[in-house]
């Protein structure tokens, strides 16, 4: 009934649905709950079939202890690891802007964190996680690679972005 549900929001989205009638939607408690175990699920198969996120995992916990830990645990708040691997699971490229705590007379530093595919038909995807300290009005583009033009800006940027500070992310919106 999930795939029935998510089938019937994706229709209305084709067919134009309004911004309300989404956020409406979105609010139905037992939909949002079925989304979000969905993507859990999603995110957990990703980080237990693909090596590279051993090296995330406290050494102290095997890759189904973390999982449990903080994938399905429903208070478990995400880290860059599980954005990580639910947008390589789905193929959205994303930028992440992490608030680091510390300051300089200079203003807040930000670390910029950009996960997307690549697709190099001869190598098959190709993962890169790009990571740098940057000041918020430096941007360093991403090189435009193989995506459907609707998941990158022009500049080749993610058009998803979330701005991470401890305990809370926050959805930005270019203007």
């Amino acid at each position: 009934t999930l795939f029935q549900e998510l089938n019937e929001v994706l229709d209305v989205i084709a067919a134009g649905c309004t911004s309300e009638w989404l956020y409406q939607r979105s609010l139905q408690e037992s939909f949002s709950g079925r989304i979000i175990s969905l993507l859990r699920l999603i995110t957990e198969t990703e980080i237990r079939t693909d090596e590279f996120y051993k090296q995330s995992i406290p050494t102290n916990l095997n890759v189904l202890q973390f999982c449990w830990k903080a994938v399905r645990s429903l208070d478990a708040e995400a880290t860059t690891t599980q954005m990580r691997a639910l947008t390589y699971a789905l193929g959205i490229p994303l930028r992440v802007e992490v608030v680091d705590k510390s300051s300089t007379d200079r203003g807040v530093l930000v670390k910029r964190l950009d996960f997307f595919h690549e697709s190099d038909l001869e190598k098959g995807p190709l993962r890169l996680t790009r990571s740098y300290l940057s000041s918020s009005t430096a941007p360093i583009p991403l090189k435009q690679g193989s995506y459907d033009a609707d998941l990158l800006s022009s500049d080749g940027t993610p058009m998803l972005t979330l701005l991470c500070r401890r305990g809370h992310c926050d959805i930005l919106y270019r203007k």
